[in-house]
């Protein structure tokens, strides 16, 4: 039958349950068999290789006869690989596969169960069950009824269309290269009726994916804005007959490349985009910043707009420091005002009654300036998370602030309607105001002035920023909008030959270059909530790429995540996505132009907009040769990278979140009929290869707060490997953060954690550290310190539940192998419970303590700046 593995005979199609037909694909059964291997120890990946050469040995000889039309069933290949792993003397591995088909056929029900389907395709085993559940509730399309209308596999295919019309649009048939101008017509101009583009539904094709009304509105929109500037040298007509005729067919690759992107679990674009693209909204940006100067109309104003951007599903920030302090004179009407604090109320109120787009409820930041008159209110403003409910605050710690606090002097605080110094306040003593907040309840938030601005590369054009999103992360301009993405780091572990596990930087590259486009080609096919946010963002084409499931990738490659070897890799990463997300920004501007403001920018001084291109000995990658390069060719977006929370997405990429560390080895979900589990899974398969996995491993790591530290029959090195958040002490996160803002051009979102008996000193260490080390921001979080909290309570009634041990006998286990998310332990007694995650229900009762989720009760944490959960991605900030 064959001399080498590479003259194999391998059947074309196999058999699927259900009768489905499809490619057989010989890598499947070497990936199941590794895993197996994996789990008892062994992981070999020449054995399982082998073992394929097996299976396919015996498939031809059972089909030889009429081989060519051979169509093995998956069960009857499946009998075989057990059979093989036997012959070779494997029988403790063959029963381990054994027992994951049986798995495998009870996760498949239970998709089927979620979905509503009778038969799960390839997308959703891809995703585990958690991730189906999020999917469900805040993404698939649902009907008037709300039942869901579409699959998985259509979600990420209406996305993939959307994101890759611009490539259209930016053909040498259809564009010229160079813009004459950069204006924004009115949305009558750039609008197609419903019914026109009904019309054209179903009729228009790229390769062989047909665009829906929402796709042709989109390009028509983005088709005329560009006309408008000059940049089109067809008409409309010409456009739509040129793709009936399938003249741009070959774009057809660029949306399988942003499909499979998604579909892998290795990028995922953030919330909007996911649920907007393709769909009525349209909109796929995440974040916006507002400006409220000191007048009435222009307060009611930004009110307004706000108002609008709730509606279509983003989150606002915003610095109030313009505004009058309270009892200032008003010339006009010969009273006094208010202050900021009354209209930071008045936007509070309107966003509890406006409701994002179904998606998520609004979400602000609201900032002050720290030389305000009114900062010491405040700092105290949220009043321990009573008051102020839908804002995150943060102050802006003005560049001069350092001196006087350094030298003990009292602290000038300006009037910002004319500039003159109102009187002082103790620097010391507002410092130490601004951390007693945040230890006793988590705010304020505190902002860097001059770390944020040091670098800016459109200071000189547009002044400093002093606005942010509500995470503190996204640093804006006003009117200035910014979309997301994050590359799962873990889907790019890759093993050698000897066992040994790395990073992919090849394959890791090229999800980078492929991730720019994809959130550059938003930027041009959004629906912007208005004109003015349109021009702006398009005037400087910020994209915020980040990264998500880097703590699951240092469990991986067993280095600690608070060690100099692991801030080593993690300064590694972010200057390598920094390097190529630049790369590829500098490609695209070659051909698509550069962000209209390029000229005016540090970029064409030969400068970037981050720490360490001014630190050459710490250069791995050469930013010489690239910033001369971006100095000749240009660059498409002034910011490409930001790391903004991934609460949902990395739900749905089965990872752990953004920079943060993995919280939490074990965590226990209440349902009414029954407790599950979550088990990390690195550390599952950890625990298999040493024989330590069983009922009491699970019991001792929950009741130690979800940590192994002192389990005393784990082996020390993997107890140091195997660190949680809070195992990991305060100044180890700040140097975490610092590590990567050092390579990230804008900010980062990161929970700086302490144990609840950390004091306020404890406490202003950190916040000095953080100054010192380079970061443009902090916020911090005592274990336990949020009182009172905001809780959003669903419409059901939860009793309370007493403290009760946990009772693990008998638990059955439903860990989904296809993806690697976390593995999940049941109560055998309780059945599936076909539970909604999200939190999408109407909320009523405000100012309970929030100690566990409202939708599904596991203990909620403190993570990326926001109180969620970690099982359904319920939050406080979305």
């Amino acid at each position: 039958m064959r001399g080498k593995n590479s003259q194999l005979k391998t059947p074309k199609k196999i058999k699927k349950r259900g009768g489905r037909i499809e490619d057989f694909d010989k890598n499947r059964i070497t990936e199941a068999v590794f895993k197996a291997l994996e789990v008892c120890g062994k992981p070999e990946k020449k054995l399982a290789e082998e073992v394929t050469v097996s299976v396919l040995e015996k498939i031809f000889a059972k089909h030889k006869k009429n081989f060519s039309k051979a169509v093995p069933t998956i069960e009857e290949v499946q009998d075989m690989v057990e059979q093989s792993l036997v012959d070779k003397g494997f029988a403790k591995v063959a029963k381990t596969y054994i027992l994951y088909r049986q798995k495998r056929s009870e996760i498949r029900k239970e998709k089927q169960e979620i979905l509503n389907k009778k038969e799960i395709d390839d997308v959703d085993k891809a995703f585990d069950s958690n991730a189906l559940k999020v999917l469900k509730s805040r993404y698939l399309n649902k009907n008037d009824e709300g039942k869901i209308e579409e699959t998985p596999r259509e979600l990420f295919l209406r996305v993939a269309i959307h994101t890759a019309l611009p490539d259209i649009l930016y053909d040498k048939r259809v564009s010229y290269k160079k813009v004459k101008k950069d204006t924004v017509p009115s949305e009558e101009k750039l609008t197609l009726s419903n019914k026109k583009a009904i019309v054209l539904e179903g009729k228009i094709k790229i390769g062989e994916y047909t665009l829906n009304r929402f796709h042709i509105k989109a390009l028509h929109h983005t088709f005329k804005r560009l006309e408008s500037n000059g940049k089109i040298k067809i008409k409309w007509d010409k456009l739509v007959s040129m793709l009936k005729k399938g003249k741009f067919d070959e774009h057809q690759k660029e949306i399988d490349n942003f499909y499979n992107l998604m579909v892998s679990r290795s990028f995922m674009p953030n919330t909007p985009t996911l649920a907007n693209f393709g769909s009525y909204l349209g909109m796929g940006s995440a974040c916006f910043a507002l400006d409220i100067d000191d007048s009435m109309d222009s307060i009611m104003d930004t009110l307004r707009k706000a108002a609008l951007i709730f509606k279509s599903g983003g989150g606002l920030g915003y610095n109030f420091s313009k505004l009058r302090p309270e009892g200032d004179f008003i010339k006009k009407t010969g009273g006094t005002s208010s202050g900021p604090l009354s209209f930071m109320k008045l936007f509070d109120t309107m966003t509890e009654v406006v409701k994002q787009g179904g998606i998520r409820r609004g979400a602000n930041m609201g900032i002050m300036n720290s030389n305000h008159p009114d900062i010491e209110k405040f700092v105290v403003a949220k009043d321990g998370n009573k008051a102020l409910k839908n804002f995150n605050i943060s102050v802006l710690m003005m560049g001069d602030f350092w001196d006087y606090y350094k030298k003990g002097k009292p602290y000038p605080l300006k009037n910002p309607r004319d500039g003159k110094i109102l009187g002082t306040i103790s620097s010391k003593i507002l410092f130490e105001s601004i951390v007693y907040q945040a230890w006793e309840s988590a705010e304020p938030g505190v902002l860097f002035h001059d770390r944020i601005n040091e670098h800016n590369p459109l200071a000189k054009e547009l002044g400093d920023i002093v606005t942010t999103n509500p995470c503190g992360e996204l640093l804006l301009y006003p009117d200035e909008s910014c979309n997301l993405g994050s590359i799962n780091l873990w889907r790019f572990v890759k093993i050698n030959n000897r066992k040994k596990k790395s990073i992919d930087w090849d394959k890791l590259e090229e999800a980078v270059r492929s991730a720019v486009r994809f959130l550059d080609n938003i930027i041009d096919i959004n629906a912007f909530p208005m004109a003015e946010i349109e021009e702006m963002t398009l005037k400087t084409r910020k994209i915020g790429l980040g990264i998500m499931g880097l703590g699951d990738l240092l469990f991986e490659l067993r280095i600690p995540y608070n060690s100099k070897k692991g801030r080593d890799l993690m300064e590694k990463i972010a200057e390598f996505i920094n390097y190529y997300s630049k790369a590829e920004s500098m490609n695209m501007a070659k051909s698509r132009g550069v962000f209209p403001l390029f000229k005016n920018s540090s970029y064409a001084e030969g400068k970037m907009p981050f720490a360490g291109f001014y630190n050459k000995s710490s250069w791995n990658l050469d930013w010489k040769k690239l910033a001369k390069d971006i100095k000749k060719n240009g660059i498409r977006n002034s910011y490409t990278t930001v790391i903004a929370p991934t609460g949902s997405i990395s739900m749905i990429a089965g990872c752990s979140s953004g920079i943060e560390p993995v919280y939490s080895l074990v965590f226990q979900k209440n349902v009414a009929v029954g407790k599950f589990y979550y088990i990390d899974s690195v550390f599952e398969r950890a625990m298999l290869a040493e024989e330590l996995f069983d009922d009491s491993l699970v019991t001792d790591v929950l009741n130690h707060g979800g940590s192994s530290q002192i389990i005393n029959y784990i082996p020390p090195a993997l107890k140091k490997v195997f660190v949680v958040s809070h195992d990991i002490k305060p100044e180890d996160h700040v140097r975490s953060l610092a590590s990567f803002q050092k390579w990230v051009d804008s900010s980062i979102s990161k929970t700086i954690n302490f144990p609840k008996d950390a004091t306020i000193a404890d406490m202003k260490k950190v916040y000095m550290l953080a100054y010192e080390l380079g970061c443009k921001g902090t916020t911090v979080y005592r274990d336990g310190s949020i009182k009172d909290q905001v809780l959003s309570s669903t419409n059901k009634k939860r009793e309370k539940k007493k403290k009760e041990e946990v009772d693990l006998e008998s638990l059955k286990r439903i860990k989904d192998e296809k993806a690697e998310g976390l593995a999940v332990y049941r109560d055998p007694s309780a059945p599936y419970v076909n539970g909604e995650a999200g939190g999408e229900e109407e909320v009523k009762d405000f100012g309970k303590k929030v100690t566990h989720c409202p939708n599904c009760e596991v203990e909620v944490s403190f993570k990326e700046g926001c109180l969620s959960c970690p099982a359904c991605g319920w939050g406080l900030c979305s």
